[in-house]
């Protein structure tokens, strides 16, 4: 591909998480979260799963492709890449979730990353790496830096 070619992508990168929570189900702020997000077009879920651990042990794996899409057809979510988050992501992220927990396993598109991609390949460019510092680091590290500014002043 030569440099500064037009590449335009259909999808941005897309973040897979994986949030545990206590008990039986996710949090309606949660799911109300993922819908402002989308309905902005900032975000597209592209996969949804949540996977349950009873208290005898037990796993439940409700995907919103299933049974799940009935119960939840009117949240507004439509996936577009169903079954991304296979068998073995299920059971590698309930694997060491206690009794009366859960996860979730999102898989979000980050379509306002859409055109810088498109631009990166376009250009030969590559991601060789990248990283997430979780919001709430970034909030202890703006806090310690804040102090220490007002200790210096």
């Amino acid at each position: 591909m030569s440099a500064d070619a037009d590449v335009e992508f259909a999808y941005g990168p897309i973040d897979v998480y994986v949030v545990e929570f206590e008990g039986d189900g996710l949090s309606p702020a949660v799911l109300d979260a993922l819908l402002e997000l989308s309905a902005s077009g900032t975000v597209r879920v592209v996969d949804l799963v949540v996977v349950t651990r009873d208290a005898d042990g037990a796993v439940q794996v409700t995907e919103l492709r299933d049974d799940a899409a009935k119960a939840l057809s009117g949240i507004g979510l439509d996936l577009e890449i169903e079954g991304l988050i296979g068998e073995d992501d299920i059971a590698e992220s309930i694997a060491n979730v206690s009794a009366g927990f859960g996860v979730a396993i999102a898989a979000i598109e980050m379509r306002w990353a859409r055109t810088l991609a498109s631009r990166l390949a376009g250009a030969s460019g590559r991601v060789v790496r990248a990283e997430r510092v979780s919001a709430p680091l970034v909030h202890e590290l703006i806090e310690t830096a804040s102090i220490t500014d007002s200790e210096g002043a």
